[in-house]
């Protein structure tokens, strides 16, 4: 696919948000970075009671240190390559 322009994307508002309900990746790009437009609906910006029990449940984890800490990117970088 590919990315429109700012300039496109300005001129098109309307039809790159129709896209992007429909579900169609809509790409814009700026300079060198590529950006995505994509719709999201109110659930995902709700914490539900079961996500915040989840959250919780991390926390705790972590404050009893079952977790995995990385430092630097190489250390996250191994740590990807290794699950």
């Amino acid at each position: 696919m590919e990315a429109l322009s700012v300039r496109d994307y300005r001129n098109n508002l309307s039809a790159s948000f129709d896209r992007a309900d429909r579900g169609e990746p809509v790409l814009i790009r700026r300079h060198n970075r590529i950006y995505a437009l994509t719709s999201i609906g109110r659930e995902d910006l709700t914490i539900t009671p079961a996500l915040q029990k989840r959250i919780e449940e991390a926390e705790r984890a972590c404050r009893e240190g079952r977790c995995v800490s990385c430092s630097t990117p190489e250390e996250l970088e191994s740590f990807f390559d290794s699950l």
